[in-house]
C-alpha cells in the first residue's frame, strides 16, 4: 500500500514538471517566433541544404529518442513538456509538410 503511494506522489511530481516544461515553452515561442504564425518568416536557417527540418520534426525526433533512452525524471518531464508544446506549435503552420528550401 506504501509503494503505490510513492509511486503516484512521484507521478505528481513528473507531471509539475511537465506542466513547468509547456509553460518554459510557451514563453520561448513568445519570444523567439510570437504568437501570429508567419509563413516562411525564417528561411536562412537550415541544418542541411537538401531539406527543411521544420521545429516540429526536431521535437518529434528528439521526443522519440528520449522515450527509448532515457529513463523517466523530472528533467525528462520538464524537456518533454518543452518538446510536446514545440511540437504542437509546428503542427500549426500551414507549411508543415512543406520540405523545399527556398
Amino acid at each position: 500500500m506504501n509503494n503505490i503511494f510513492l509511486k503516484n506522489k512521484y507521478n505528481k511530481k513528473l507531471i509539475k514538471y511537465f506542466l513547468y516544461g509547456i509553460i518554459f515553452a510557451i514563453i520561448y515561442i513568445y519570444t523567439f517566433f510570437g504568437f501570429k504564425i508567419i509563413e516562411k518568416s525564417n528561411t536562412n536557417y537550415h541544418l542541411n541544404f537538401f531539406i527543411h527540418w521544420h521545429h516540429w520534426m526536431i521535437s518529434l525526433i528528439l521526443i522519440i529518442i528520449i522515450y527509448f533512452y532515457l529513463k523517466p525524471t523530472k528533467y525528462t518531464s520538464l524537456i518533454n513538456g518543452f518538446l510536446y508544446t514545440l511540437l504542437i506549435h509546428g503542427l500549426l503552420y500551414n507549411d508543415r509538410f512543406d520540405f523545399k528550401i527556398y
